[in-house]
């Protein structure tokens, strides 16, 4: 699609008022003006403000909120930025525009289709050796000049581009970047993707293949000794002022091996050519699991059928928004279902052990497993799937948390609001376990 076109069906008022209703409405962020967005956000005037100041140019991006996230001792933190509400609103119409614009780039955020891939490749015999290369700072790397004729080559639309410039120079907390892309963004991906695009188009080669997600790089090399081609990829890279990790320094993240050996991706282990499951990974969703059982012993009210269902739904993840959420569809690609069965006889001890065996009925891994594997996941019950709940499933479902005589109150549009933002706060507790995968 042309980005003259993307850019006015995006940004009409009914695509902007469907924005917000879909991606930002009840979502609990809040930018430097600590406006919600609520019932009580003026969304109508807010996208005619939208609107008139794009018209004109005058769109000015509020300060981002700056958050900051722990990468462990001894690192420097993630700088995280947050926007307003309006500023949401906007950045997502963006997104969605470069998404129309660069259709192939929006195909490589998603780990499960190259995790698929690789799985399949690993067993070609014709190759014998990886190299899994990291990029230093990644987003904060990425120079706005480069960026900037990258994007001029196929975007015309001076609207847009002048959006785009604004949004990624726009502060965060007190300072204002010379370089980098602000993370947190709803375009900072798409934007990396853009960047990198002509590098991961020259690296199609029939003696390599080639995997990368965000910052992280792998590949599989038909030769015994891939240096010549880790050193091209690295200085490929150095080109557009991305530096990658020194392979030569001890503990460095940029390595390189035989394919028989064992090495980590994306949170995976590849071993014997096959994908399992790091440890560190198993052992997060143990430890999470455990908090739940845990807690119960210090609830005030205790819901068992609450309870329960916290638990199953870290267990077997869930359907939301047309995405498939949770700690065993990310590892759907792994081999060794043994594993599984561990981790269920691990949740039978610990619920053993609390000696509520009475209180905890748990669904198991391995049995999602079998599920996820099945073509359809709408046409069954063992996995959630909050997209095909009805309005009074929704209300049901709400009972456990709500009075009921206020839910008679409501009508069926708050009903909607209300059970959208508290599956968002599930699914959010699902995604914390899959931090840091890399």
């Amino acid at each position: 699609m042309k980005a003259y076109q993307a850019f006015n069906r995006r940004f009409s008022k009914k695509s902007l008022l469907e924005i917000y209703h879909r991606y930002i409405m009840l979502t609990p962020s809040t930018g430097v003006d600590g406006k919600k967005a609520n019932e009580s956000f003026d969304i109508k005037n807010e996208i005619e403000i939208i609107i008139k100041k794009i018209g004109d140019k005058t769109y000015s991006f509020s300060r981002y909120k700056e958050k900051l996230i722990s990468k462990g001792v001894g690192k420097n933190p993630r700088v995280i930025s947050i926007p307003t509400v309006r500023d949401r609103i906007v950045l997502k119409a963006i997104h969605l525009t470069l998404q129309d614009i660069y259709p192939e780039c929006s195909k490589t955020l998603i780990p499960q289709l190259m995790l698929e891939d690789i799985s399949r490749e690993i067993k070609n015999h014709d190759f014998k050796s990886y190299v899994k290369i990291d990029i230093e700072n990644f987003y904060p790397s990425i120079k706005h000049d480069i960026l900037n004729s990258k994007i001029k080559r196929k975007i015309r639309k001076k609207e847009l581009i002048y959006l785009l410039e604004k949004a990624i120079t726009n502060e965060t907390g007190h300072i204002k970047p010379e370089k980098g892309v602000p993370q947190g963004l709803s375009i900072s991906n798409i934007l990396s993707e853009i960047y990198v695009k002509d590098i991961d188009n020259s690296l199609v080669d029939k003696k390599i293949k080639y995997y990368r997600y965000v910052d992280d790089i792998l590949i599989f090399y038909k030769g015994l000794n891939p240096i010549v081609p880790l050193d091209n990829i690295v200085a490929s890279f150095k080109t557009i002022g991305l530096n990658c990790h020194d392979y030569n320094q001890i503990g460095s993240k940029t390595k390189y091996g035989k394919l028989t050996e064992t090495f980590d991706f994306l949170g995976y282990e590849i071993k014997n050519r096959k994908l399992t499951i790091k440890k560190e990974s198993i052992n997060k969703i143990e430890k999470s699991i455990s908090s739940i059982i845990v807690s119960y012993k210090y609830m005030r009210d205790k819901n068992s059928y609450n309870i329960n269902n916290k638990l199953n739904l870290r267990i077997t993840g869930c359907i939301f928004e047309g995405k498939r959420r949770g700690w065993l569809f990310y590892y759907s690609q792994m081999e060794e279902r043994q594993i599984l069965y561990k981790i269920d006889k691990a949740i039978v001890r610990m619920i053993k052990k609390a000696k509520l065996e009475n209180v905890f009925k748990p669904k198991t891994f391995a049995k999602t497993f079998m599920e996820i594997k099945r073509n359809r996941l709408d046409n069954h019950k063992y996995i959630v799937n909050f997209d095909g709940y009805t309005v009074d499933e929704k209300r049901k479902m709400l009972s456990q948390f709500m009075d009921n005589k206020v839910l008679a109150t409501l009508n069926d549009v708050n009903i909607n609001n209300i059970f959208s933002k508290r599956v968002r706060h599930l699914v959010k507790d699902l995604e914390e376990d899959l931090r840091e995968n890399s």
